[in-house]
């Protein structure tokens, strides 16, 4: 006797984090104001700036022991670095270059 799989997929139950794409627009408009940021100065004013949005999930921490939404936020730096919208020449620094600068939100 063989074993068959089934083709449907079960629904998928809507996320209990923050979608990373979210981080964005607080992003850019901190950093519009700011001009630039050290990463822990970043997180703070994201905190607050987010505070309705974040989860629960969001604030528990990840299994190596960062904060959830911290990665999140990290990674769309990461993203927004690769797009050209942040410098990532300075680690630690939160920075738009001209193409973030020009963004709409």
């Amino acid at each position: 006797m063989t074993a068959t799989r089934t083709t449907t997929t079960p629904s998928r139950a809507p996320s209990r984090i923050t979608d990373q794409s979210a981080f964005r627009p607080h992003i850019v408009r901190i950093l519009k104001v700011e001009g630039s940021l050290e990463t822990e100065d970043m997180l703070l004013e994201l905190e607050m700036a987010m505070e309705d949005e974040l989860r629960e999930r969001d604030r528990q921490p990840t299994p190596t022991g960062e904060v959830r939404w911290h990665q999140s936020a990290r990674s769309e730096r990461k993203a927004m670095i690769d797009a050209g919208l942040m410098a990532g020449g300075k680690p630690g620094i939160w920075e738009l270059t001209e193409a973030g600068r020009a963004i709409a939100y």
